[in-house]
């Protein structure tokens, strides 16, 4: 299929699901296409690729993606629908077998970053929310793998470079607390792969686990297995949540793994494990690091309280770096950073516990002040930690009604 746009060049920042999946969109369209990714295509998720995603296969992959693999490859046979996945298999079995089509042969620039996006011939003052401004064509400052700096020229940019590599602070008040940032490079901000990999860094140590998200849940329900095998083991786990179970209930949660997860982590805070203690509502006043352990200041309840360990992990949440478009006319919301018109939607639409109950905002909310300019996936949502792949793909599919100029444009519907 082509596009009377087919001339447009297209650049997409970052191969991770949304990235790959505008680039295959793209080029179905016969957009000429550059993907920029700054590892190699899924490194993202296969940095938590030990984890079983709540959701399954038919929410991570889209009909135009297995429709492409099957053409392929009449042998290929779809994930079964119903399984969840890990990270490892989606990476395996759908992402990497996505860059490697032929019609995205030649697109993907592994091992090459973003460093700046800006306008031809243009600075973020000029024509300010002028249409105009999307006469000039953007330039992107690249560097690749050999360190070679140079400028791409492209018509369109889809930021879909994720948020997960910038983390955010342990500290009060989300900045980093007095002695974090000298130690941060011993702080873990990512999951760990604590039955595997990590295991010998945490078995018989003690360790201060700092969120209260569905991360810090996995992290907790995986040290109380830890705490079985390994004597010695414990946990101190502190978030600023006031309520007493940390996780409401979601009834008749269609997800069974988000289900069995929030019950599990409810009852170890509530002094389901012995080596486990939960503290809340609490604070991360000062961290320091000396003779191979942690010296930390909390905040319990409004009372100081030192605790010493030999660990800390961070689950705090990530943040997008909108550095790279600090040129362009981007409008962000004061409170997520996410683009202002999709953030608006979504908090209009935050009284659901459950992000299932999400849909598409439509193609409306993903334009910025800046022509042919879209944030899509998990940096669209900025801050929040509610975006799902499936929303993702639904913006694929509403951000090129955008750039073809046809509201019914739809290849999901092939």
């Amino acid at each position: 299929m082509s596009s009377n746009a087919s001339a447009k060049r297209v650049a997409v920042i970052g191969a991770g699901p949304v990235g790959l999946e505008a680039a295959l969109y793209a080029r179905t369209l016969g957009y000429e296409v550059t993907v920029f990714e700054r590892g190699e295509a899924g490194a993202s998720v296969r940095a938590w690729g030990f984890i079983t995603l709540f959701s399954p296969w038919s929410l991570n992959c889209s009909s135009l993606g297995l429709r492409a693999l099957g053409e392929r490859d009449p042998a290929w046979t779809p994930p079964e629908d119903g399984v969840c996945p890990t990270g490892q298999d989606y990476v395996e079995r759908y992402l990497l077998p996505l860059s490697r089509l032929p019609a995205l042969r030649g697109c993907i620039q592994a091992q090459t970053e973003v460093l700046g996006v800006g306008r031809e011939g243009l600075h973020k003052g000029d024509l300010i929310g002028n249409p105009r401004r999307g006469d000039h064509p953007f330039r992107l400052l690249v560097r690749d793998r050999s360190d070679l700096e140079y400028v791409h020229s492209a018509d369109v940019v889809i930021d879909a470079s994720g948020t997960h590599g910038q983390h955010n602070w342990i500290g009060s008040g989300g900045i980093p607390a007095p002695g974090e940032q000298a130690s941060a490079h011993r702080i873990s901000y990512w999951l760990e792969d604590l039955p595997g990999l990590a295991r010998p860094r945490y078995a018989g140590k003690r360790t201060l686990l700092v969120g209260g998200g569905y991360s810090a849940a996995t992290t907790a329900v995986a040290f109380e297995a830890l705490i079985r095998e390994a004597p010695g083991t414990s946990l101190l786990w502190v978030s600023r949540a006031e309520r007493g179970l940390p996780y409401p209930l979601i009834l008749d949660d269609p997800l069974p793994g988000r289900a069995a997860l929030i019950a599990s982590a409810n009852r170890i805070a509530s002094g389901g494990c012995a080596d486990i203690a939960y503290r809340h509502p609490a604070s991360v006043e000062s961290i320091r690091y000396a003779d191979e352990r942690f010296s930390v200041t909390l905040r319990t309840n409004g009372e100081p309280r030192e605790a010493v360990v030999d660990r800390v992990i961070g689950h705090v949440g990530y943040h997008p770096d909108n550095a790279i478009y600090r040129e362009l006319q981007v409008h962000e919301c004061y409170a997520t950073c996410g683009p202002m018109g999709l953030a608006a939607a979504l908090l209009a639409s935050s009284s659901s516990l459950d992000c299932l109950a999400q849909t598409s905002a439509g193609p409306e909310t993903l334009k910025n002040p800046e022509p042919n300019f879209y944030i899509l996936g998990a940096k669209s949502y900025g801050r929040s930690s509610t975006f799902l792949i499936r929303l993702g793909l639904e913006q694929v599919r509403d951000v090129f009604t955008l750039i073809a100029g046809d509201p019914d444009l739809n290849l999901y519907h092939l």
